[in-house]
């Protein structure tokens, strides 16, 4: 047995007393988060200028659909179904359509 299956029990779940991450989070991810903060106000300025003066339709779309995001969160979506199928069922009956299996009434 290799030293990588000998630290797995036969489920693969590591036995006790070993990790499949032994030296946890890098020490300097907190910094890169706080460095990534600090251009918050410019990355805001470059999204509010790229909305209004950018000629692509496109890149105003996506600065203003990032400010929305950030400022206001995403949109949530909303299965609506008929014949009260629950959501499970309503995702199965759409991979059912899309194999071609099933007919849309």
């Amino acid at each position: 047995m290799n030293s990588s299956t000998a630290i797995r029990k036969e489920n693969g779940q590591f036995q006790p007393g070993y990790s499949g991450n032994p030296g946890g989070r890098p020490k300097d991810e907190h910094k890169v988060a706080e460095l990534a903060r600090s251009y918050t106000v410019e990355a805001v300025e470059t999204l509010v200028d790229l909305m209004r003066h950018s000629r692509d339709d496109r890149v105003r779309g996506t600065a203003s659909q990032a400010l929305l995001d950030r400022g206001w969160g995403k949109a949530k979506v909303e299965v609506a179904t008929s014949g009260g199928e629950t959501y499970i069922e309503a995702l199965q009956a759409a991979a059912e359509v899309i194999r071609g299996q099933r007919r849309i009434d």
